[in-house]
């Protein structure tokens, strides 16, 4: 793969990733709607949806980060797909580790210590989402079943049962305030590198703090908190 060949798959999964951010804002809008009608089932096709474009949205992402023109070589590249095929995770992990490679002041323990948080952070907020991304798409949309469809995987049932919106902006948000982290030692390891790397972990870890005091039933209130105040003529 040459450099334009790269640069080609980079716009293309940008592209992607601009569309599905569209796609999700609508769904996020139509599900905000029908919680508001009381449409408790259609909320729940709605939310399966939402997954999946957040299983969309994380694989292009992460193929838009490491595509990233003029940064990682080829036989990085190839690492990195090497080990996503074993878990999303462990493609992080190896992406980290690679681009970290990159920073300068080797010997300084600033490139040690960002990898070792690089590495709690990934360990805390990716996701892995193809088993449920797999199930859903595969039919089994309310009760997965094992990998040789015998009998019903409790545990993933329960998963995607559990599925709400506040939790997936929940996951979405961190991937992406990662993903700025990750793009940035990859785009530019030096310069940006230094400038915005505790901005955006500030952000993230905060922002996280922050979302998991959140419920959807925090979510469901403050909906019709704000349809009542929009009714009586107040501000929203």
């Amino acid at each position: 793969m040459d450099d334009q060949q790269k640069l080609q798959v980079f716009q293309a999964q940008t592209e992607n990733v601009r569309e599905l951010e569209r796609a999700w804002n609508h769904l996020n809008r139509q599900i905000n709607a029908l919680i508001l009608q009381k449409n408790g089932k259609s909320v729940e096709i709605m939310t399966r949806l939402l997954a999946l474009v957040y299983c969309a949205l994380t694989e292009a992402t992460f193929s838009k980060m490491i595509h990233t023109p003029y940064s990682l070589d080829n036989d990085e590249i190839e690492q990195i797909k090497g080990a996503q095929t074993t878990g999303v995770k462990l493609a992080w992990l190896k992406c980290a580790g690679l681009a970290i490679r990159h920073i300068g002041g080797a010997k300084t323990s600033h490139a040690p210590n960002v990898l070792k948080k690089l590495t709690e952070l990934i360990d805390q907020f990716v996701f892995d989402p193809s088993l449920i991304r797999n199930k859903i798409a595969h039919g089994q949309w309310a009760i997965a079943l094992n990998r040789e469809n015998t009998a019903v995987n409790t545990d993933l049932t329960q998963e995607i049962a559990n599925l709400d919106v506040v939790e997936l902006s929940r996951r979405k948000y961190a991937l992406e305030k990662l993903a700025l982290i990750v793009e940035d030692i990859i785009e530019s390891p030096v310069k940006t590198h230094n400038r915005d790397f505790w901005r955006h972990l500030t952000e993230l870890e905060s922002g996280q703090k922050k979302m998991a005091r959140w419920t959807f039933e925090d979510k469901v209130r403050q909906l019709f908190d704000k349809k009542e105040r929009m009714r009586h003529g107040r501000p929203a």
